[in-house]
């Protein structure tokens, strides 16, 4: 194996991140991997580590897979501890100045090979617990050979080389070799098929929340579709992404659904929709994720609302993202029921402020495919005097020039009325609903894709009609046929199905569609005249990596 990074300046935390479900806190200090992990009990608690890793990714703000896109680009940024962070999201949404000093780039880094670290440990001391069952070690090793491998893939795709790390490292090490794309798809897909036997079948016969062979069929699918893509790919990786994710939906463990809606229902995060999430609980003090708040406005600031008030009404929120209007315009909303159930278009005084009172509609955004004329302004406004009516054009930034009021119809599926009031940063105000990293409409999606790119439209039509069907409303139709898919279609339908569930970014990267975001993202298609370039495809390596390594770490070209 070729070594590599004190650039990984790796702290092992034992499960000092609760999880919900199974997965449960502890309070541990003054401990060592040596005198810890020696028993049953302490391996768990490595397990559950492993799994807290993931946190580090999607919370509070994984920006790197929203921002720059087509669907999703950069509003208002608030101060936090009066610093504001507009230079890294400028960079990471508008590309054109993204340099290797990056705070969210370098972040996510650390993180994904902080937890690649705790896997790694896992892996390599189960054979040393002398009271763990080999059906018990064979599982938990398993587990965390999909959790490294998901860490590994998120890697790979933002930064193109990278090492292939699987020792446990117990000393500064200085330098590591990074591992080609190819190598890294391949140490990949061979980890999942190892671990693929010693993981359950059943995920009702576990503990929610652990992974299942589920998990890990929807994650090989998914490699073998990006796979399929790259120059050390062919059309075999596409027959296999097919199959795999028609063997998960033939399953019968998982299914869609009836009603969209129910999917991100409070209280229903273990639906059986739901193939891997990463799992949160809620508990005093901040230790949520900002799913809830990310994608809205700050409406508290507006007459008969305050942050206290508002909180469990509607979370309070923030647009450090916020759609862009091609999100919006994607919907046929007369049809569509995933409009309604995605986005907020009405608000409600949440207090009694002067004229207005607690109740009162106070905004409202009409359906930006629908008429909406001056005579319907005219009777809304009369049965709702205190309401403003922001129409479409209006969704947009309200700096740059770009002729927006920065209100719009906020993703509201994540909506989380547990979340809690200020703690010390605006993040504080996280819900603790679980983020769902894989869904079986996605697995439907995966598949449509692949049948695509093997040239078998009928098939790739039948897996986005069963997404559709599921999605319309009562009466309508929104079937489609062969001749309506293309590559930019199933990105649509991935929008429509997906808004708001850090896809977007890795989607566009794996179908090198990234001029999508440079025609309808105002932000990054200003900053770019002469549109998207090929480094774009690709973050730069972090300066604090290359800056540790003592022998040459190179740059991604460009940075």
């Amino acid at each position: 194996m070729k070594k590599s990074f004190s650039i990984i300046s790796i702290i092992i935390v034992i499960a000092t991140v609760s999880c919900q479900k199974f997965l449960t806190e502890e309070n541990l200090s003054a401990i060592t991997a040596e005198n810890y992990y020696k028993d049953a009990t302490g391996y768990e608690s490595l397990i559950v580590s492993c799994y807290s890793s993931l946190r580090k990714i999607y919370s509070p703000n994984p920006s790197l897979f929203e921002w720059g896109t087509d669907v999703s680009t950069r509003g208002e940024m608030e101060l936090v501890s009066g610093q504001s962070n507009e230079v890294p999201a400028i960079q990471l949404d508008e590309y054109k100045t993204l340099t290797a000093d990056n705070v969210p780039v370098d972040s996510f880094f650390s993180a994904a090979y902080a937890g690649i670290q705790r896997c790694n440990t896992a892996i390599n001391r189960a054979d040393g617990i002398p009271d763990l069952s080999e059906a018990t070690k064979n599982s938990r090793v398993a587990e965390a050979r999909f959790i490294r491998t998901y860490m590994y893939y998120l890697l790979v795709e933002n930064f193109g080389n990278i090492p292939i790390v699987t020792d446990e490292i117990n000393s500064a090490i200085t330098h590591f070799e990074p591992s080609t794309e190819q190598q890294v798809y391949d140490f990949m897909i061979s980890e999942l098929n190892s671990a693929l036997p010693n993981l359950p079948v059943d995920p009702g016969a576990v503990d929610a929340g652990r992974v299942t062979q589920g998990a890990a069929n929807h994650l090989l699918s998914l490699l073998y579709l990006t796979r399929g893509y790259k120059s050390f790919g062919s059309s075999t990786d596409f027959e296999q992404a097919a199959k795999i994710a028609e063997d998960l939906i033939n399953s019968n463990y998982y299914t869609l659904l009836p009603n969209f809606k129910d999917v991100f229902a409070v209280g229903n995060e273990t639906n059986k929709e739901i193939i891997f999430a990463v799992q949160y609980g809620a508990q005093s003090g901040y230790n949520g994720n900002g799913q809830n708040i990310l994608f809205g406005w700050r409406y508290w600031r507006e007459s008969g609302f305050d942050v206290t008030s508002g909180t469990t009404t509607y979370n309070r929120r923030i647009s450090d993202v916020m759609p862009t209007q091609f999100l919006y315009s994607l919907y046929n909303t007369k049809k569509d029921a995933r409009y309604d159930a995605t986005f907020l278009s009405k608000l409600y005084a949440t207090m009694d402020d002067g004229t207005i009172k607690k109740g009162d509609l106070r905004f409202y955004f009409p359906y930006p495919d629908q008429t909406f004329t001056t005579a319907d302004s005219i009777a809304l406004k009369k049965e709702n005097p205190n309401v403003e009516i922001i129409r479409y054009d209006k969704w947009k930034q309200a700096f740059n020039k770009v002729g927006g009021v920065e209100k719009f119809p906020m993703i509201n599926k994540f909506y989380d009325p547990a979340a809690g009031l200020p703690y010390n940063t605006e993040y504080a105000y996280a819900g603790t609903k679980d983020v769902f990293l894989f869904r079986l409409s996605e697995t439907y999606l995966i598949a449509a894709e692949a049948y695509f790119k093997l040239g078998q439209s009928d098939k790739a039509a039948e897996k986005l009609n069963v997404v559709r069907r599921r999605a319309v409303k009562a009466g309508q139709n929104l079937d489609i046929t062969a001749a309506d898919v293309s590559i930019d279609f199933i990105l649509d339908e991935k929008a429509r199905e997906q808004a708001g569930e850090y896809k977007r970014w890795l989607d566009l990267k794996r179908t090198h569609k990234l001029d999508r975001a440079f025609k309808h993202n105002i932000l990054t298609e200003a900053a770019n005249p002469n549109g998207v370039i090929e480094k774009y495809y690709l973050r730069p390596i972090p300066q604090s990596v290359i800056d540790r390594d003592s022998g040459g770490y190179p740059q991604n070209s460009g940075y």
